[in-house]
């Protein structure tokens, strides 16, 4: 019978939470719209944050509402509405898992969240682009 750490039982759990919350995203044929996603996805990156001790006093970022600003920004970039105008849900969900489980003291594997979180997955381009 193998015992599971506390880490791993954290990890698993918020494994368990994103899938939830990425099926409550896409059920009835719901779309979100690429706003949504940056939200969804700031929030996703600042409770992680958040979790592994960055936030507060002489952290990565003072304040929850700092680390919002900051990756609110991020986001934006990443997935802007010239390339993004819509979003494939399951590889925002895969984005959100990966931010979920993202190790606190692994910039490999920070890294590796980033790259599941790239525009060609995230983002279906627009029908119509501008100027066209």
């Amino acid at each position: 019978m193998t015992r599971m750490t506390s880490k791993s039982k954290l990890i698993a759990m918020l494994g368990l939470a994103a899938g939830i919350a990425v099926v409550g995203s896409t059920c009835g044929g719901v779309t979100d719209s690429r706003e949504s996603a940056r939200d969804k996805a700031t929030k996703a990156t600042c409770d992680r944050y958040q979790t592994c001790g960055l936030i507060g006093p002489g952290a990565t970022y003072a304040t929850y509402d700092s680390c919002s600003t900051v990756w609110a920004a991020n986001w934006e970039q990443r997935w802007p509405v010239a390339t993004c105008g819509s979003i494939n849900q399951m590889g925002l969900g895969v984005c959100l898992s990966a931010i979920n489980a993202t190790d606190c003291t692994s910039i490999i594997d920070f890294l590796a969240t980033l790259a599941k979180c790239e525009d060609v997955d995230v983002c279906i381009a627009p029908s119509h682009p501008d100027g066209g």
